[in-house]
């Protein structure tokens, strides 16, 4: 996956991107008693499991694809289109591969964990195993 282009409306100045960053992350930040600013250690609460654990865990591919996809249609309704810095309309389908991938990779993992057979050849996720061994 190369780096994600500038994207930009003719009324916006931040990509999806620059918004996710600047949101602010007060679960990711805690004080210790003396004042001074720690960073949680990366835990998955602990009453997820199956699919449930797997969107917690691609929960933030999903974030930044909404976040593209919200924009996109923003601007087509003000009658704009979302352009990358070389002015091409922007797309937000590598966005979507990366979350489906995340979520059929956690799919694939909690199967095998399970000691399940494996998914058919008709199945999304056998077609998703199909295409990555072609890979």
């Amino acid at each position: 996956m190369g780096a994600s282009p500038s994207v930009h409306a003719s009324k916006s100045t931040e990509t999806p991107e620059e918004r996710a960053q600047l949101e602010p992350s007060i679960n990711s930040i805690t004080f210790n008693s003396d004042s001074t600013l720690t960073k949680k250690t990366k835990s998955h609460p602990p009453n997820l499991t199956g699919f449930n654990l797997i969107q917690h865990k691609c929960r933030k591919k999903k974030r930044l694809y909404d976040l593209c996809s919200s924009s996109k249609h923003k601007a087509f309704v003000n009658g704009e289109k979302l352009q990358d810095q070389e002015g091409d309309e922007l797309s937000c389908e590598e966005m979507f591969d990366v979350y489906k991938e995340c979520i059929y990779k956690g799919m694939q993992r909690d199967r095998n964990k399970r000691g399940l057979a494996p998914p058919t050849e008709e199945s999304a996720l056998g077609t998703f195993a199909e295409d990555a061994d072609d890979e």
